[in-house]
């Protein structure tokens, strides 16, 4: 396992090797969003057993962006001692801390924000349904900012690397796809419109934080509906936004209507995204992470070895065995 246990750069930013613990939520938080010790130590644990990078879970930039009950938080000054916590303790078992930040849009529920979710277009959640308020030209610019605020907050906090979440049906997902953006307007339509959203985010964030820190971008390649992304249409997104100053993508897929795409099922053959991760990898020559059951060291070689990714995002088996990395080090398999 050559490949997989090879270190790889970023940017500026060296990695150990090629697995990356993904964005996993842990719903460890306090009630507030506010992380804990409870949480530092499930970070601590995930990053100890050889692992070169953890993302942590998504973390709200605005609090109607909240998705359920424990989430953690980055839209408020408050909770940067917090983050910082478990920014310091990934870096004490000698991983790289990095962070993810998302908004939930539609795919939320009064009951948690205590309004009616903000959406792209007046079309509900599938699974939550309830009536949505469209988002204005000013809410957008407004949402934008807070992206902005929130990478400050990340880089104060001492993470090394920043993801956004554009997938799993989120909001900037709402705004890529026509299956949930039938707007008219700038940010709305065709493909430039649709990731208007997601181009302006990255260019405030790139304003706030500059251009060498590693900027990640979460894509759900297929969100398998009607009407929904498909890895070709992917690939002229992630042109785009590439071009605004990304430096990884993690290759996601599933949207609100299909989660099982999201955290996918026994049933579903192991690596089963990691070809759409490999297309994408060979259209845009970006660095790539592939994500999706890839449960077995001797498999995220093969998938490396294959040049179908360039790390490997291990979200179960690191949940399961934090010391899986250091174990297929040692070829105790």
């Amino acid at each position: 396992m050559k490949l997989l246990f090879s270190s790889y750069q970023i940017g500026k930013l060296q990695l150990k090797n090629r697995i990356v613990m993904p964005s996993v939520a842990s719903f460890l938080a306090e009630s507030d969003g506010t992380m804990n010790e409870r949480a530092v130590e499930h970070y601590r644990l995930r990053a100890s057993g050889g692992v070169a990078m953890v993302i942590t879970e998504a973390c709200a930039v605005s609090s109607e962006g909240v998705v359920s009950a424990h989430q953690a938080r980055i839209h408020d000054d408050k909770f940067i001692k917090g983050l910082a916590g478990i920014a310091e303790i990934i870096r004490s078992q000698g991983a790289v801390p990095a962070v993810q930040i998302h908004h939930g849009g539609r795919q939320t529920s009064p009951k948690v924000i205590g309004r009616r979710p903000l959406a792209p277009s007046p079309l509900p959640c599938p699974t939550i349904r309830g009536e949505v308020e469209v988002l204005t030209e000013d809410g957008i610019h407004e949402l934008v900012m807070k992206f902005g605020d929130a990478a400050e907050r990340a880089l104060e906090a001492g993470f090394d690397l920043l993801e956004i979440h554009g997938g799993h049906g989120y909001l900037i997902n709402q705004f890529l796809s026509s299956y949930s953006n039938v707007r008219e307007d700038g940010y709305g339509g065709d493909i430039e419109g649709r990731a208007r959203f997601a181009v302006e985010i990255i260019e405030e964030i790139r304003k706030r934080i500059g251009n060498d820190y590693p900027l990640s971008f979460k894509i759900s390649a297929q969100e398998f509906v009607e009407n929904g992304l498909t890895v070709e249409e992917s690939i002229k997104i992630l042109r785009i936004l590439c071009a605004s100053g990304l430096d990884v993508v993690q290759v996601s897929a599933g949207n609100d209507a299909t989660p099982e795409w999201i955290s996918q099922p026994m049933y579903m053959k192991r690596a089963c995204l990691a070809d759409s991760a490999g297309m994408i990898r060979e259209a845009l020559r970006v660095p790539v992470m592939a994500v999706g059951r890839i449960n077995d060291p001797i498999l995220a070689e093969e998938i490396l070895s294959k040049g179908l990714a360039d790390l490997i995002c291990m979200g179960r088996g690191l949940l399961a065995d934090p010391d899986l990395p250091k174990k297929a080090a040692e070829g105790r398999l």
